[in-house]
This record gives C-alpha cells, sequence and structure tokens, in this order.
C-alpha cells in the first residue's frame, strides 16, 4: 500500500513561524474570484476583486495529522493584525474583542461554521488596494493545546497592466465552501478552475485536469466512485485521494498553458505521514536548508505502523513543473528560483 502527504515551502528573507491554514468563504457562494485585487491606474479604482461588493471571509484552519481533522483556536486572546503581526497599532481588535473603529469600513468580526465546529472569522467588506499600494496581510494569532497559532493570508495586490494570466482554483467541499479535506462529515471535493485576466474572467479557454503521480502529471477522466472531470470542473470522492495529494488545472488559451494548483487531503486513510520537517517554519530564511525524517503512524492509535516503508520525494514549483533538489534537501535558493515549492512525499510498504 503507499499514502502520500504533501508540504509546502515559502522563502522568506526575514524568516518566519509555523503558519497553519487559513479558510476562505465567500458570503455569496462565489467560485470564480480570487483574493488578488487589480488596480487600474488611470481610473484610480479596483477592477477586481471588489470586497465592498463581494464579502469574504478568512478564518483559521489549523490542521492535526494526529487528530485527523482540522481543530479550532481558543479564542481567549486572539487577535487578527493588519500587515504587521507584531505591532499594537495593527491590531484589528479592541480589548473587548470588536473591530477597532479605524478598521471598521475594511472589516468586520464574524464566525464561520463547518463540520459541526464554530472557528472565529474576519470579514473583508472594504476594498485593500489603494494608489501606489503594495501586496497586503492578514494575520491571526491564538493558540491551541498550549502552541502558539499564527496564520497569515496574503492579499496581492497588482496594477492592471499587460496580459496577465492566472488559473484560480476554487474549492467546495460537501460540508461547506472553502474544504479540502475529504473526511466523515465531507464525503466529496469539487474543484473549479477559472483562467483569469486582471481577476476577470476569460471566455474561450478549455480545460483539462491532471494528478501528480510518481512525480509525474497525469491526466484525468471520470471515473466511477473516484473522480468526475467536466471541462474545468473536478469532483473527487474519497477512494480518488490517498493520504494528501496534488492536482492541478490546466487551461488553454491562444496556444498558451496556464496552471493552477490545488492540493487535496483525505482523511479517513488509517495511516498518516508525519514530514518531521528540520525546521519548524513553512517560511524559509536566506541560507537554509530544509531537511525531512518522515514517519507513518496509525491514525487510530497514534503509533509508529508497523513494517518497513519507503520513501519517494518530488518537488514541483508553483505551475507544477519539477525542481531538481540535491538530497532531498531543499535550500533557500531552491524556494526563491521556483516561487513557492511543494514537497510530495509518498511512503510506501514494502511487501512482507
Amino acid at each position: 500500500m503507499s499514502i502520500s502527504q504533501i508540504d509546502h515551502l515559502y522563502a522568506f528573507d526575514d524568516g518566519d513561524t509555523l503558519t497553519p491554514a487559513m479558510g476562505i468563504v465567500w458570503e455569496n457562494g462565489e467560485t470564480n474570484l480570487g483574493l488578488q485585487q487589480y488596480w487600474n491606474p488611470s481610473t484610480e479604482k479596483v477592477i477586481a476583486t471588489d470586497f465592498s461588493l463581494h464579502h469574504v471571509s478568512l478564518f483559521p484552519r489549523p490542521y492535526s495529522s494526529k487528530q485527523g481533522s482540522i481543530v479550532v483556536p481558543e479564542t481567549e486572546g486572539q487577535q487578527w493584525y493588519y500587515n504587521n503581526p507584531d505591532s499594537e497599532t495593527a491590531a484589528i481588535l479592541d480589548d473587548d474583542g470588536n473591530v477597532k473603529t479605524k478598521f471598521a469600513g475594511m472589516f468586520a468580526k464574524t464566525t464561520i461554521e463547518q463540520n459541526g465546529k464554530t472557528f472565529p472569522a474576519l470579514k473583508i467588506i472594504g476594498n485593500l488596494a489603494t494608489k501606489e499600494d503594495t501586496d497586503k496581510y492578514i494575520y491571526y494569532k491564538s493558540t491551541w493545546s498550549g502552541r502558539e497559532i499564527m496564520c497569515q493570508q496574503l492579499i496581492p495586490i497588482q496594477e492592471s497592466v499587460g496580459e496577465s494570466y492566472k488559473v484560480l482554483v476554487s474549492v467546495t467541499g460537501e460540508d461547506g465552501s472553502g474544504d479540502n479535506v475529504l473526511s466523515n462529515d465531507n464525503d466529496w471535493v469539487q474543484l473549479t478552475g477559472a483562467l483569469q485576466r486582471a481577476g476577470l474572467d476569460v471566455s474561450g479557454a478549455t480545460y483539462k485536469w491532471q494528478k501528480l503521480v510518481s512525480g509525474d502529471w497525469q491526466n484525468l477522466s471520470t471515473v466511477e466512485s473516484l473522480q468526475e472531470v467536466n471541462g474545468a470542473v473536478l469532483k473527487l470522492y474519497n477512494a480518488g485521494v490517498e493520504g494528501t495529494e496534488l492536482f492541478r488545472c490546466v487551461a488553454l488559451y491562444n496556444s498558451v498553458e496556464y496552471y493552477g494548483l490545488q492540493e487535496v487531503s483525505d482523511v479517513h486513510d488509517p495511516f498518516y505521514i508525519e514530514i518531521n520537517r528540520s525546521q519548524p517554519s513553512q517560511f524559509i530564511s536566506v541560507g537554509q536548508t530544509v531537511s525531512y525524517d518522515p514517519k507513518v503512524y496509525e491514525r487510530s492509535t497514534g503509533k509508529l505502523a508497523s513494517g518497513t516503508w519507503t520513501f519517494t520525494y518530488t518537488f514541483k514549483d508553483k505551475n507544477g513543473n519539477s525542481v531538481n533538489v540535491t538530497d532531498n534537501k531543499p535550500t533557500y535558493q531552491n524556494i526563491k528560483d521556483a516561487g513557492s515549492l511543494a514537497v510530495s512525499i509518498r511512503a510506501d510498504k514494502t511487501a512482507a
């Protein structure tokens, strides 16, 4: 048997702390919008996405591999930050836990319900892009089981010039928008790709879906009980995903291919991989090298799985292209050159 796990690495000149995932839920269930904001320098207005018209909520989704589920951070002492997680002036909530007056036109405090759990959330209700602006970050700080959690979400800000194309992949789970984890509460996950220019959908593109298998991209077609493929839409069922796997939407437009990546996890599996990354953070600083010492555990007991397991590694850049990594130890330069690095670790149990 075999299972897989995905790790994502990012190059940061100043380093950072371990950052769990941030969930995204659009207020009206939009599936063709991204968080990136495009600014028109001529009109000095946002082209897309206009958050004043399309409200979106961010919520922390730290995932515990040992528990096999998303856990809810402790709300006592929690705080949201705008751009700087170490500055009190960037704190969005006041001492009573309400949005400060200076941020009232940009954010609103809310909650998100998923899988019977209630998550703290921050709703973006106003545009963050302004003239001569730069990328924005939203941070969330709290604790879980005595450990500090800091989630971050990038809101890219880009001036709308030239032919800037991007494939947006939106995720919808059976249990609610944005859930990419197959579980007892979520029997399917649907991925929808959309080629966009300056945040607006491009008509006339054709789509196909691929899955990363043993380091190569394999085209997908509909297979009963595994997956359904319908143009830009890929619907995945439990049997179609083992562990955590990587999928790619390929959009063909004017004879040029554009790519969007998305990982999906299945926590029904009786085993899981603990990657044991040498660095505590996914954000790697100048001069650092990352190594892995993976182990396979039984999900039911939390103990090491019996037998002999062989591990293989695959490294892909932000477009899904292969990256050559010496001795399976990514360096800061590897990650920076790739834009970001997706590390796929596959565990195969050796037959007795």
